[in-house]
C-alpha cells in the first residue's frame, strides 16, 4: 500500500495504556501494542527475521509527533513474540539524500548474507508524489543496525511499488514487488537478488496483469505461498494467495485467505512469522490494520495463525480474539472468555434488540446513537487489567477489491464510548465491514474484583456506535 502525501492531524484514540515493564500473556490482534518500556510499538508495513532464537521486527515509524514523511525505520526484538524490546532506529533520515525526511522509505525487510557476513535492509524508495518507484538498500554488520545507507535504484531498469523479500532455504534471496500503475504495468514480479543481496539480477516469475501489491512469500518445506493484496489505498480488501511447487512456477490460481466480506479482517498483508517448534511448525499471518492517512499512528497489527494444506495449496486464517504461541514447541493455545450477550443488557433511547442471523445469539442491539445507550451488568472481573472483545456490526463500507469502487478515500468507522462502572469513557473505533459481517475490537479494561461490574456503551459525541452482538471478557493481560 503506497502512501500519499500525509498529514498527522485528526481524531486521537483514547485507549487505556499498558503498564511499563509488565509481561504480556497474549497476542491480541487489533489492539494497541506496547513495547516493554510502555511506549506504543511503531513498526508498520514491516518485515521480520529470526536469528538464534530471537525475532527482529523492522517497521516504519509512524508516530503522531513525527511530522516528516520519513522519520525512521524502527527495530524491535523478542524471544516469545509477545513482548518486544525497542532496539532503536535501524535506519534514520539523512538530509540531502534519497532517505531525507521529505522522501518515502517504507516496507523495510532485512536479510542476512552468509557470504559477506552482512545484514542488508531493503525498502521501497520514492519521492512524495510516488513518481520514482524505486528500491533502496542499507547494510550493517549487526541485525539491529544502525544500517548504513548504500543506494537507491530502479530494479532491472523498471519500476517498483510495495516491496517484499523472501530468502529460501538454499540462501537465495528474492525481491517481490509490483511494477506500478502505468498502462504497461499492473504486473507482480519475483526477482532473484545478486550475490551480495544489494540489487536484483533476474526475473524469476511474473504474475501478469494482476494489479496486486504488499507481497509476502513463505515456504512450508513442501510448497511455496505468496500473499498479495489489491490496490485500494488505505482501504482494506480481500488478500489473495497463490501457491507453487517451485518459485519459478507454475503458480496456482488465486484464492482468498479469509472469509469473504471481512476484507481479511480489515488488514493488508505485510509478513509471515514461521515458528519451527519441537511439536509443530507454525505460521502466523501478519497484517497491517491501517487507520486513515490522517492518523496513521493509530494503525494496528493483526497477527493470526494460518491453516496451511500443502496437498490442496490452501492458506487460510480465522479470527481469534487472543492467543499464545509457545516459541519452543510451536503450539498455539486459545484461552476461553466469558460471553455477555448484548440482547441481555439494558437499553435506553433509540437502542433496541433485534434479530441477527449471523450473530452468536441470533440477536443484536442496534440504534446506539444520540442519547441511546446499552448497559451490560453483573460482569465478573479480576481487579487487574483484562482484555474485553467487543463483537459488532458496522455495514457502512461498500467498497470491494478494486480501487475507487465507491469513491471512498478514507476508511469508514463508527465510534463508541465505553464506560466501566461509571468511570470517564474511552473511545472505541469500530472499523467498517459488510452486511451481516460481525467483527471484533479489543479493549484493555480494569474491572473491580468479583461480580457487579457494568459496561455502558453509547455513541461517541452523540454519533452512531456500531450494532453490538456481544462482549467476551478474558483473564488478566499480564503474566505478573
Amino acid at each position: 500500500m503506497h502512501l500519499s502525501a500525509r498529514f498527522f492531524a485528526g481524531l486521537s484514540i483514547f485507549l487505556a495504556t499498558a503498564g511499563s515493564c509488565r509481561r504480556n500473556q497474549y497476542i491480541v490482534p487489533g489492539a494497541t501494542w506496547y513495547d516493554t518500556s510502555g511506549a506504543v510499538l511503531s513498526a508498520h508495513a514491516g518485515g521480520i527475521v529470526e536469528s538464534d532464537g530471537v525475532w527482529y521486527w523492522f517497521g516504519q515509524n509512524e508516530r503522531q509527533e513525527d511530522k516528516a514523511l520519513f522519520s525512521g525505520i524502527n527495530v524491535y526484538s523478542s524471544s516469545d513474540l509477545l513482548n518486544w524490546d525497542y532496539r532503536g532506529r535501524a535506519l534514520s533520515p539523512i538530509n540531502g539524500t534519497d532517505i531525507s525526511p521529505d522522501r518515502v522509505v517504507e516496507r523495510p525487510k532485512s536479510v542476512f548474507n552468509a557470504a559477506t557476513q552482512e545484514w542488508v535492509l531493503w525498502f521501497h524508495s520514492d519521492n512524495s508524489t510516488y513518481g520514482l518507484l524505486q528500491q533502496g538498500v542499507a547494510t550493517s554488520p549487526n541485525v539491529t543496525g544502525p544500517y548504513t545507507f548504500q543506494d537507491v535504484f530502479s530494479p532491472l531498469g523498471g519500476t517498483s511499488q510495495d516491496f517484499g523479500l523472501f530468502q529460501d532455504i538454499d540462501g537465495e534471496s528474492y525481491a517481490l514487488y509490483s511494477n506500478g500503475d502505468a498502462d504497461a504495468a499492473h504486473d507482480n514480479l519475483i526477482t532473484r537478488m545478486n550475490a551480495n543481496y544489494t540489487n536484483v539480477e533476474e526475473v524469476v516469475y511474473t504474475f501478469f496483469d494482476f494489479d496486486l501489491e504488499a507481497p509476502n512469500m513463505l515456504f512450508t518445506g513442501e510448497r511455496y505461498y505468496i500473499l498479495m493484496s489489491h490496490k485500494t489505498g488505505y482501504r482494506p480488501n480481500n488478500v489473495v494467495v497463490f501457491s507453487a511447487d517451485k518459485i519459478a512456477g507454475p503458480w496456482s490460481i488465486q484464492s482468498y485467505i479469509a472469509p469473504s466480506g471481512t476484507r481479511t479482517f480489515n488488514t493488508q498483508s505485510t509478513m509471515t512469522i514461521k515458528v519451527n517448534g519441537s511439536h509443530a511448525k507454525t505460521f502466523i499471518y501478519c497484517g497491517d490494520q491501517w487507520s486513515t492517512s490522517a492518523d496513521l499512528y493509530d494503525s494496528r497489527y493483526v497477527w493470526l495463525p494460518a491453516d496451511i494444506n500443502d496437498h490442496t495449496g490452501s492458506f487460510t486464517i480465522d479470527w481469534h480474539d487472543l492467543y499464545t504461541v509457545d516459541t519452543k514447541t510451536g503450539v498455539i493455545t486459545y484461552p476461553e472468555g466469558t460471553v455477555y450477550e448484548a440482547e441481555h443488557g439494558v437499553v435506553t433511547g433509540s437502542a433496541y434488540a433485534t434479530i441477527c442471523p449471523t450473530c452468536s445469539g441470533s440477536k443484536i442491539v442496534t440504534g446506539i446513537t444520540g442519547n441511546a445507550s446499552l448497559a451490560l451488568h453483573n460482569i465478573v472481573g479480576t481487579g487487574e487489567p483484562q482484555w474485553v472483545s467487543f463483537y459488532y456490526h458496522n455495514p457502512d463500507g461498500l467498497f470491494g477489491d478494486n480501487r475507487g469502487v465507491s469513491g471512498q478515500s478514507f476508511i469508514i468507522a463508527r465510534f463508541a464510548s465505553v464506560s466501566v462502572n461509571g468511570a470517564p469513557p474511552v473511545m472505541l473505533r469500530q472499523r467498517d465491514g459488510n452486511a451481516g459481517i460481525i467483527l471484533s475490537q479489543p479493549l484493555n479494561v480494569t474491572f473491580n474484583r468479583g461480580g457487579g461490574n457494568t459496561i455502558e456503551i453509547s455513541g461517541f459525541n452523540g454519533g452512531p456506535a456500531a450494532d453490538l452482538d456481544k462482549i467476551v471478557v478474558y483473564g488478566n493481560i499480564y503474566k505478573d
